[in-house]
């Protein structure tokens, strides 16, 4: 990975800290990441939209940081540019620019403005699933799950004995051995299974049609422990002590 930090002062900063160099490094790897950018858009399009992996490549080489920040800066030079979608548009103006004046065309991308915007949707994606789980990512899949086996009118399986709903390929993109185990722990059936099925992509949450559906998930208290970590330290009530020394 480049690891050339992103300079987050402007080029007067810079010549007035001794720090040119520092700017300058900062400049040529948005420049080089400009370029990666635009070679993987030409040769990750299929004529129709992107490959998969188009933009784990440049999010490796460069860090998320600096290609959201040559993303952003692009958005932000096309104001106005109806073919970028809206949300990126506001997605851009999150992203600080850390003094950077526009028309500072090294770092401005040259692809077209929708595949740019397909590109920001796919990189962020990616992005996403290279995070770990968090307990709230978890319990929303295990709801989510439980909302489609209660949805659903009869047993869905292909032999009719079970009700069954596809966990998130998003979420078993990210999820380790743990935290399937967590998934699994907060559905609150004793005949439920992961399991692939031969005609269908995917895998699948399965229970039995004599489950009842309409149990609540088992959610874990936080321990004593924990809350009393997650609170502040109360103020001594006044007038309880004296401090050390203090004449009566």
């Amino acid at each position: 990975m480049d690891k050339t930090p992103i300079y987050k002062y402007p080029a007067n900063y810079a010549r007035e800290k001794g720090e040119l160099e520092l700017y300058r490094a900062s400049l040529a790897a948005h420049a080089a990441c400009k370029c990666a950018i635009d070679d993987a858009i030409l040769d990750g399009w299929d004529g129709m939209n992107f490959v998969p992996g188009t933009a784990r490549k440049v999010l490796g080489q460069f860090g998320p940081e600096r290609v959201f920040f040559v993303l952003a800066y692009t958005v932000r030079e096309r104001k106005g540019d109806t073919r970028i979608t809206g949300h990126n548009q506001s997605w851009a103006k999150t992203i600080p620019l850390y003094g950077l004046q526009r028309g500072r065309g090294s770092c401005t991308l040259e692809s077209h403005s929708t595949k740019v915007d397909l590109f920001i949707d796919m990189a962020q994606k990616e992005y996403l699933l290279s995070l770990p789980l968090k307990r709230e990512d978890i319990q929303a899949e295990a709801e989510r799950i439980l909302a489609e086996f209660q949805d659903a009118n009869e047993p869905n399986s292909p032999n009719g004995t079970h009700y069954m709903a596809q966990v998130s390929p998003d979420f078993l993109a990210r999820a380790n051995t743990k935290d399937q185990d967590r998934l699994m722990a907060m559905l609150p059936f004793q005949t439920l299974t992961l399991s692939t099925l031969n005609d269908r992509k995917g895998t699948f949450a399965l229970i039995r049609q004599d489950e009842n559906r309409f149990r609540p998930l088992r959610l874990r208290k936080p321990s004593a422990r924990k809350k009393l970590q997650k609170q502040p330290d109360a103020p001594s009530p006044a007038g309880k002590m004296k401090p050390k020394g203090q004449e009566l």
